[in-house]
């Protein structure tokens, strides 16, 4: 998954939300339940929330992401229009994953434009744009860290 609309607050009542305005959200969480489930004593979250799928597209295909985030928002108009009436949002934020092309060898910069109708669409339901840019190889070096973070639980 490569944009995610996420939609969260302390005192947000997301199974309502969910019922009033029909979205489907891939994930739900809620305040006080342990962040990661596999570790149910573990830290847990300090707000209520959802998750949906906004694009499909790579990674490392930015506009077919923004393609799909217009869509996405046209099409939907009706269930999103409530978010900013909606007491207790506190973050409505439409976060696009990108493979980062930054090398310090053969890409010095790296750019991807905003259109203006995603901006108007985006500002229409309250939403902020976050872009967040992944290191090409992270799978590699979470991978990595995960081994020795095993090796080190066997040593002692």
């Amino acid at each position: 998954m490569s944009c995610i609309l996420h939609i969260s607050g302390v005192k947000f009542d997301v199974d309502s939300f969910v019922v009033k305005s029909k979205v489907r959200p891939y994930k739900v969480f809620y305040k006080e339940e342990a962040r990661l489930k596999t570790k149910p004593d573990g830290a847990k979250s300090t707000r209520s929330g959802l998750a949906i799928e906004v694009s499909k597209a790579d990674m490392d295909d930015v506009k077919g992401q923004i393609k799909d985030a217009v869509r996405f928002l046209t099409r939907n108009r009706a269930k999103l229009q409530s978010i900013p009436k909606t007491n207790g949002i506190q973050h409505a934020i439409l976060d696009f994953g990108i493979d980062q092309k930054i090398d310090g060898d053969e890409h010095l910069t790296e750019s991807h434009l905003l259109p203006n109708k995603l901006l108007q669409l985006a500002g229409e339901f309250g939403l902020s744009i976050q872009l967040s840019f992944y290191a090409e190889n992270m799978q590699t070096v979470l991978e990595g860290r995960s081994r020795e973070r095993d090796l080190q639980i066997t040593e002692s």
